[in-house]
């Protein structure tokens, strides 16, 4: 059970900041003359196998400052 929580866990902080980093970069296009990026080539990219830990290891960190933010948020704004 713990191991499967840990997996859930670390898929759901990977998704969130693959989120953060695909409306990051696509909101930061509309005021540049840059193309849209799917959310697929921040999920998980094609390349080598070192690309794609790196892009984990980078959606990985975005996802807990992502959600630390919304934790912290949420305890400003509720007391």
């Amino acid at each position: 059970m713990d191991l499967g929580q840990i997996l859930i866990g670390r898929i759901i902080l990977e998704f969130l900041g693959a989120s953060a980093r695909f409306l990051g970069y696509n909101l930061w296009t509309l005021s540049n003359d840059n193309d849209f990026r799917t959310f697929s080539s921040f999920w998980s990219p094609g390349g080598s196998i070192k690309k794609r830990d790196d892009n984990s290891d980078r959606n990985h960190m975005i996802g807990v400052i992502a959600l630390g933010s919304f934790v912290m948020l949420l305890i400003v704004f509720n007391t």
